[in-house]
């Protein structure tokens, strides 16, 4: 399928929705945790660190769904049950760009990387809402 976009959404990037504020828990923190941490400051994923503070996966609702299904431990460490292979974006990336690489991979939120360094992350919703902006106040 092809997709026509008006140039203004192709130009509009990444770097313009960021937020710098990123939810994380390391890798020997507990299912439990990440659980806490998403309710309390209400998102859907948890970027998941290592020592450094490197990210080295992430874990959404899905997988705390799955977790329960699975009847996986709370008590669990992150670093057992994340997701490792982070799909990831660039800050320089356009929107539209980024919106087709989630559905491509069937993701809800991507960790935005400027370099090896986390600068913040997008959900479906962030992209969604300035994509409908951009269409409605072109």
């Amino acid at each position: 399928m092809v997709y026509i976009y008006p140039c203004s959404m192709l130009l509009m990037n990444v770097r313009s929705l960021v937020k710098n504020v990123v939810i994380s828990c390391d890798e020997r923190e507990t299912v439990e945790c990440a659980v806490a941490k998403m309710y309390a400051s209400n998102v859907g994923s948890v970027i998941v660190t290592n020592e450094s503070g490197r990210p080295v996966g992430i874990i959404t609702e899905r997988d705390i769904v799955r977790f329960l299904a699975e009847d996986i431990d709370l008590k669990t460490p992150l670093g057992e049950v994340a997701r490792k292979n982070l799909i990831t974006a660039s800050p320089d990336e356009s929107v539209v760009s980024v919106a087709a690489k989630m559905i491509e991979n069937n993701i809800r939120h991507i960790p935005v990387m400027e370099g090896d360094r986390l600068v913040g992350i997008l959900s479906i919703r962030d992209v969604l809402r300035a994509l409908l902006a951009e269409e409605a106040f072109p």
